[in-house]
């Protein structure tokens, strides 16, 4: 989530009411004040069978947004962090071996493992919610960027960047202008956030959020919506024509809209697709099935992942989950939000079959 500052202009009652609920939907939530109530009808209070881990990765200042992936050494996780000299979010990488110790192996601008930092007076000064992706050709680190000065807040508008690198260590902006960009008017007028994306002989499929708040002129309606886009080489998207999800399409722990996915290809012929359910301040992780990237999507009932008890370090909320599959294994990092509001990242496990079944 990002501060709000003062709006330029003025806004109806209902697009405040959609500005702040889009402030709660931003995954950096240190650094949101909204104040939306409602008790989510999820079920049995119980967690469906995740086995939370105790340990969680802290970062340098903060842990947001991560994105894990496997390579020769072990496991990689770019990440969100916060540059204190700039008071910027930044991208960092960790490393490890087991996936619940992680560590930096470099320090930048006093931030472990800094990867990719905001450019002074551009479009992406503040970088976060980035997809770390590694093909055949080397590793790419998609991204959101926005600028210091907001339109209508802080962390709008925000278009989708790209960065690459030959060691997983050095990454190098592809372009100086973005490679998904808000079209005017539609479901992601406002913003470009969260990816996801899978590499699949030869083409790419992105699963993305777009927020649309101050132009809502060809779709009728603002809000958070669950967008998609595909690719022949990673750089130049057409995007989906219409949504996957949106404010409305549920009535429960989800009312508000589904934000940061994470797309896993299972085997021939099926996908699953982890994501944030919103209501108010509320969050929990969900999941949904499907024959093809694009869906149709079978959304489970259930959260699969809720917050856990008083003095946790995911009290508050759990949001922007990564998965990897080691067989029926299910491996899931997340942010971890507590009472404090401080930031980490947690881990939890469990077998994929039993967390289906307890989503339905």
């Amino acid at each position: 989530m990002q501060h709000e500052r003062e709006r330029r202009g003025r806004l109806s009652r209902a697009e405040h009411g959609w500005i702040r609920l889009a402030a709660a939907a931003l995954s950096v939530t240190f650094l949101a004040a909204v104040c939306l109530s409602a008790k989510a009808d999820s079920g049995p209070s119980a967690d469906p069978p995740l086995r939370k881990a105790a340990q969680v990765w802290r970062g340098t200042v903060l842990a947001s947004d991560p994105s894990v992936v496997r390579f020769e050494n072990g496991l990689a996780m770019a990440y969100t962090d916060l540059d204190v000299a700039t008071n910027r979010t930044v991208l960092a990488l960790a490393v490890s071996n087991d996936g619940r110790r992680w560590r930096t192996e470099w320090n930048a601008q006093g931030v472990g493992g800094l990867v990719l930092a905001g450019r002074e007076g551009r479009w992406d000064e503040n970088l976060e919610s980035a997809a770390l992706l590694r093909t055949d050709r080397g590793w790419r680190l998609y991204y959101s960027g926005y600028p210091d000065e907001g339109r209508p807040v802080k962390g709008f508008p925000a278009a989708l960047g790209l960065a690459a690198s030959g060691d997983g260590r050095t990454f190098v902006r592809s372009s100086d202008e973005p490679v998904l960009r808000p079209t005017p008017g539609w479901y992601d007028n406002d913003a470009v956030y969260s990816p996801t994306l899978l590499h699949e002989r030869g083409a790419y499929t992105m699963i993305y959020v777009g927020h649309a708040y101050t132009d809502v002129s060809k779709i009728g309606a603002g809000g958070v919506y669950l967008l998609w886009a595909v690719s022949d080489d990673g750089v130049i998207w057409r995007k989906g024509e219409a949504p996957l999800a949106g404010p409305g399409s549920f009535g429960d722990w989800r009312r508000d809209g589904l934000a940061e996915p994470f797309l896993v290809h299972r085997g021939p012929g099926a996908y699953l697709l982890f994501y944030t359910g919103l209501r108010g301040e509320e969050r929990a992780l969900g999941v949904a099935t499907a024959p093809t990237p694009t869906g149709p999507w079978d959304f489970g009932r259930r959260p699969i992942l809720r917050p856990g008890p008083p003095g946790s370090a995911d009290a508050r909320q759990v949001l922007a989950p990564s998965v990897l599959l080691e067989g029926d294994l299910l491996r899931l990092w997340y942010l971890a939000v507590d009472s404090r509001g401080r930031l980490s990242v947690g881990y939890a496990e469990g077998s994929l079959q039993e967390v289906l079944a307890a989503s339905r």
